[in-house]
């Protein structure tokens, strides 16, 4: 397999995992709200700042310990928790906030949450590393295959752009919404994002119990 058919399969199979509703998604919806269109681009960055380690970790060999069924279960059980204490925190700031965000006055305070979010949204998401360990696995092979450590960056490059461009499109579509909506449905987006990610962070607990 050559350059040419394996950059758009990355970019193809890629989609899978990118355009897939989960917490990165809902978190950057969310986030937009208090913070606009920056919002998709944080999220981004504290994404790749897991997942490009991550990579160059399964490229190297070194990834064995994440097969192991504790090392993922902890994972899991971390990460419903910590899905869980994002959402009831911004649950509690939405119901607390009255009428349109003031994001001049909120900024200061609230300036890292997009990209602690993609931080942690990623690096205790086990559905995240199950996909690079399996598919993700793959492409890192064949790209290891035409050139070396080179071209699994060549690859990743293939791969994130593609997270940068979806999630910094979210973040933009949401503040726009949202802001010809009004602040009553702003108000309400929030509530409904935060009770999403407590949902889905109850769901991620669940599962390391069914494991």
């Amino acid at each position: 397999m050559g350059w040419e058919t394996l950059i758009p399969m990355v970019v193809v199979v890629s989609a899978s995992g990118v355009l897939s509703p989960g917490p990165l998604t809902v978190a950057t919806i969310a986030s937009s709200a208090r913070f606009g269109r920056v919002a998709g681009p944080l999220v981004s960055t504290g994404h790749m700042i897991v997942e490009f380690p991550l990579v160059m970790l399964i490229a190297t060999g070194l990834a064995g310990v994440l097969h192991d069924r504790s090392a993922q279960m902890i994972i899991g059980a971390l990460g419903g928790l910590a899905v869980i204490a994002f959402g009831a925190l911004g649950l509690a700031q939405s119901l607390r906030s009255r009428g349109q965000v003031d994001r001049n006055s909120e900024a200061g305070s609230f300036r890292g949450g997009p990209l602690i979010a993609g931080l942690l949204f990623t690096g205790l998401n086990p559905f995240f590393l199950t996909w690079w360990l399996t598919v993700g696995a793959a492409l890192i092979s064949e790209a290891l295959a035409l050139a070396s450590i080179p071209g699994v960056v060549l690859m990743y490059a293939s791969h994130i752009w593609m997270d940068y461009a979806w999630l910094t499109l979210i973040s933009f579509a949401s503040e726009r919404g949202l802001r010809v909506l009004g602040s009553r449905a702003l108000k309400y987006a929030e509530v409904a994002l935060n009770l999403i990610l407590l949902a889905m962070g109850v769901l991620l607990v669940l599962r390391v119990f069914r494991l």
